[in-house]
């Protein structure tokens, strides 16, 4: 099905929501969890049900899963109808 992957800056481990939180619904009030809700926000917005986020949707621990996620990043990024961008270290903000 289609979808958007998100492309961000990482933070610190302890910072970033990753796969455990997912499956466990935790992590929300990490630092990391707005790039989920930013990127949610964005694919629902362009019609999309499905998003991408490497840091959540990788089992680390499953080190096969990791090698293999790692190794098709290429098609990830490819392949998605939408590519959001995440950059927590750039400024929007005009300068007066």
């Amino acid at each position: 099905p289609p979808y958007g992957i998100l492309s961000h800056t990482w933070g610190l481990d302890t910072e970033e929501f990753t796969f455990e939180d997912m499956i466990n619904g935790t992590g929300e009030k990490k630092p990391g969890y707005e790039k989920i809700r930013f990127c949610g926000e964005q694919a629902r917005q362009d019609g999309l049900q499905y998003i991408w986020v490497d840091n959540c949707c990788i089992n680390k621990k499953d080190f096969p899963e990791l090698v293999n996620a790692i190794n098709s990043m290429y098609l990830w990024y490819h392949n998605a109808t939408r590519c959001y961008v995440y950059l927590s270290d750039v400024s929007t903000k005009k300068k007066e």
